[in-house]
């Protein structure tokens, strides 16, 4: 065990499938505990200047609506947590995929209010952020198999916080094309 306190530790390349390294290179430097609960004030910033009607367009080459993008957080905030969860406490059953575009298609995320799925959102990070904080020092390093791929705790941690980043900068690309916000 490294004297480097685990949260500090940025996954080694053999600790997830490639994939998830599009995320995981997104997270800065630091403690990835603090960095989950940082993002919150980010989150509330970025969308708190968003309309409802600008939230519910659809901007081409863009699929889905920013609320949907929210939407979609929500779901793989809450998936990347479940597998998260299981592998830390030694729950090593394997775990299956997650199809985004169903989620998107099967849930409405129109309905609620844009600051509505934002709380959402934050609320899970809050939680997910007080999961992160009570793990024991050797569940960082616990293997479980998620998506068909092997897959540690600290690299779930690292994807769930790369994952917003990744979507945060595409809806500030989306926004400042279409001059969608000062």
């Amino acid at each position: 065990m490294s004297a480097i306190a685990p949260g500090l530790l940025r996954p080694n390349a053999d600790e997830a499938f490639e994939y998830y390294f599009r995320y995981i290179r997104l997270v800065t430097d630091g403690n990835i505990v603090e960095l989950a609960h940082q993002q919150l004030n980010e989150l509330k910033q970025l969308f708190a200047g968003i309309s409802e009607q600008v939230a519910s367009e659809v901007h081409a080459p863009y699929t889905w609506t920013i609320k949907q993008v929210v939407g979609h957080l929500i779901d793989a905030e809450r998936i990347f947590a479940d597998r998260l969860h299981r592998f830390s406490c030694g729950d090593f059953q394997s775990l299956p995929g997650m199809d985004q575009e169903t989620y998107v298609m099967h849930c409405d995320y129109e309905v609620p209010t844009l600051p509505a799925l934002v709380e959402e959102l934050c609320l899970l990070r809050q939680a997910n952020g007080m999961l992160l904080q009570r793990l024991k020092a050797e569940a960082w390093d616990h293997r479980g198999i998620a998506s068909g791929h092997s897959i540690t705790v600290r690299a779930l941690a690292y994807a769930l916080v790369g994952h917003i980043t990744y979507h945060v900068q595409i809806v500030r690309q989306r926004l400042k094309a279409f001059s969608l916000k000062p």
